[in-house]
């Protein structure tokens, strides 16, 4: 079987991308790979490391100016895709296991809207279109990582739209971008308390934890609203830490 569409974004560690790459069990029609290093030397050895890949059948290294952060690489992916019934998105530190790929396709190919990941994690994930009708993008506004999952997981629950998990064997290192590096995981600290803080402002109460508001902030809006704050996020870029290029 083909999968139409594969995109995984990635910041540092491109040895695990590798790995990741290398695991890909199933034949993907297009492989896109978000370069947010912003570095755009790293493309030829992201195309050397698909090369080496007879599963990919055409792929596409993007790098843009800086870091998009999380939720803006989901909804880039959802943009690029947009023929597509179904988007399917991968963290790069994950590793694939046999046959989860062409699980969570065809979990996702189903003419009701649903989300759905993999063991209870969402580092490996596929929406379709009738999802994405239904509940609308990732709110970018938490950046540059973390709760923008929670946030849609919000957002399909008062929608009535299905967010599930098939079981697999796929693993995840989890958090591998900030881990790796002592000054991306002070700037995280600062950043998710922040995507705390919004998540609280949005929805009541902090993440899974009792989330009380039925419509964003509170105060009417529809559930897929929310406005890009771009000194927010530019405030929220882990490049203002330290010593850090953007990416």
């Amino acid at each position: 079987m083909t999968i139409g569409n594969l995109t995984i974004p990635v910041l540092n560690r491109f040895d695990v991308l590798a790995e990741c790459i290398a695991s890909i069990d199933c034949q993907i029609d297009r492989l896109m790979i978000i370069n947010n290093s912003a570095d755009p030397s790293k493309e030829a050895m992201i195309s050397e490391m698909i090369a080496s890949q007879p599963m990919v059948t055409a792929h596409r290294v993007i790098t843009p100016i800086v870091n998009m952060g999380v939720a803006a690489s989901w909804n880039f992916a959802i943009r690029q895709f947009r023929d597509d019934d179904v988007i399917m998105i991968a963290n790069a530190d994950t590793t694939f296991a046999g046959g989860d790929l062409i699980e969570l396709w065809n979990t996702a190919d189903h003419d009701q809207p649903r989300w759905v990941g993999v063991n209870g994690d969402w580092r490996i994930m596929a929406l379709n279109r009738a999802c994405v009708d239904v509940v609308g993008m990732f709110d970018e506004n938490y950046h540059p990582i973390y709760c923008e999952d929670v946030d849609y997981e919000r957002r399909c629950t008062l929608n009535n739209v299905p967010w599930i998990f098939i079981p697999g064997m796929s693993s995840h290192i989890g958090s591998v971008s900030w881990k790796s590096d002592p000054t991306l995981g002070r700037a995280n600290q600062r950043t998710y308390a922040e995507n705390v803080r919004y998540h609280i402002a949005k929805w009541g109460a902090p993440p899974r934890s009792g989330e009380h508001f039925t419509t964003p902030f509170g105060q009417g809006f529809p559930l897929d609203y929310w406005r890009v704050a771009i000194d927010r996020i530019d405030d929220l870029d882990w490049h203002r830490d330290g010593d850090i290029q953007h990416g």
